[in-house]
């Protein structure tokens, strides 16, 4: 009785066609019918003797398509935070004995974002009709990501769906903590820039012409850094709309440059040789790249497979080669630490905890450990990274202030002078 009621329902829930046809008897009708799109409901009509002439939507199915893309355009995005947190109560409910299906159907009802809700109750139905979890997760690439999916099948065929679960939220969990830690660290400084840039602006806009106009009507002879400061405002004010187009074709050429295989390559080496930077990018990557094979490993994805899934998480051309040599090297027979120490590109210590890892069959358990290592010393390079930004920033807009404000006392001291005289 089931599956008649879903078919039942599913009828329901299609979009009404309004038509205008021709009986099998010649004489001209109209109506409505529901179908799934224009060609069935022409179908189905056929099938009833009527031969339709026009078919259009009913003014209700064109109003729940138009909330649809409405839905679509506001929010059609689940969050890491919201991720993590609906896969930490997913494996608590499977783990407490909950079938699949009620535990998918408790957390569409617990769940606070309308996209993951729609999601997971989408994913319950296929879930139902005899599809695996991994399978009906599948279906959503943009809320779930191919990690996600391919720990849950590894789950699904070794019987530990909680435990894979419950490492699965604690990876998300690592990855959330330490894309955290970067953007706060980022976030002040980033925010001093931006506010010392609008002072500056401000200075040059409305305070320098109105107090440089006193000086030009007494006919002096304004000093260098006030004409410098002088030709900025004029630069600002008369062409700032050529200004912020030359900023945003920058941006687009840059972008551009990067979507090139060619650029992207340079910048990614580029990025890897920062003298202070590219040392912390290296270990960001690093950090994450450890954590998802680690979690990979520990859930029971075969480690050709792992490395495969691993290369896709990671941003930099260089790196993404280095995981791709390693794995055409494991499966020739040669050791992941061998391989990777090849490219040049991770820590030693990292090569040096894989070979130990390697010999000693404990694996993940050190990818964890050097994971948890290059997450802390990110932690704290980035805390003495922004100790240092805050004090440089300030002594940079100070000077340019400073600049600002000598340009006007210069010819000032001039003024005061010649009405002395």
């Amino acid at each position: 009785m089931r599956p008649t009621k879903k078919r039942e329902a599913r009828t329901v829930s299609m979009p009404l066609y309004e038509y205008t046809a021709i009986s099998g008897s010649g004489r001209n009708t109209k109506g409505s019918i529901d179908a799934e799109n224009v060609r069935a409901a022409r179908q189905r009509l056929r099938g009833q003797g009527i031969f339709p002439t026009t078919i259009k939507e009913g003014q209700s199915a064109v109003e729940n398509k138009t909330r649809d893309v409405k839905k679509y355009f506001l929010s059609n995005r689940v969050s890491a935070f919201e991720l993590s947190v609906a896969t930490r109560q997913l494996a608590t409910l499977v783990g407490a004995g909950l079938p699949l299906v009620s535990a998918l159907a408790a957390l569409a009802d617990q769940s606070e974002s309308e996209v993951l809700k729609r999601t997971i109750v989408s994913v319950r139905e296929n879930v139902e009709q005899g599809a695996s979890l991994a399978r009906a997760l599948g279906e959503f690439p943009k809320v779930f990501p191919r990690l996600y999916i391919n720990l849950v099948a590894s789950g699904e065929a070794s019987g530990t769906l909680d435990t894979v679960l419950d490492n699965l939220a604690t990876h998300l969990e690592a990855q959330m903590k330490l894309r955290n830690k970067v953007l706060s660290a980022l976030a002040y400084p980033a925010l001093m820039l931006v506010i010392c840039t609008l002072v500056i602006t401000a200075l040059l806009v409305y305070v320098v012409p109105k107090i440089v106009a006193i000086f030009q009507k007494q006919n002096l002879a304004l000093p260098l850094p006030t004409q410098i400061v002088l030709g900025l405002s004029h630069l600002v004010t008369s062409y700032w709309y050529l200004l912020i187009l030359s900023v945003l074709l920058a941006l687009m050429g840059a972008q551009w440059y990067y979507r090139n295989p060619q650029g992207r390559a340079r910048i990614d080496a580029w990025m890897l040789k920062l003298p202070i930077v590219g040392n912390l990018y290296i270990k960001i990557s690093t950090a994450r790249a450890c954590r998802t094979l680690s979690t990979l490993l520990s859930s029971g994805v075969e480690l050709l497979t792992a490395l495969d899934i691993v290369r896709n998480i990671v941003n930099n051309v260089h790196m993404i080669a280095a995981f791709e040599r390693a794995r055409d090297g494991i499966r020739e027979g040669r050791s992941l630490a061998q391989e990777l120490s090849k490219s040049a590109i991770f820590p030693t210590m990292l090569c040096h905890m894989i070979a130990v890892g390697e010999k000693s069959g404990e694996l993940e358990s050190m990818l964890s450990r050097a994971a948890t290592s290059y997450e802390n010393e990110v932690e704290a390079a980035l805390s003495g990274l922004t100790s240092l930004l805050e004090p440089l920033l300030m002594v940079i807009v100070g000077g340019i202030v400073l600049f600002i404000v000598l340009s006007i006392l210069l010819p000032m001291a001039d003024l005061i002078s010649n009405v002395q005289r």
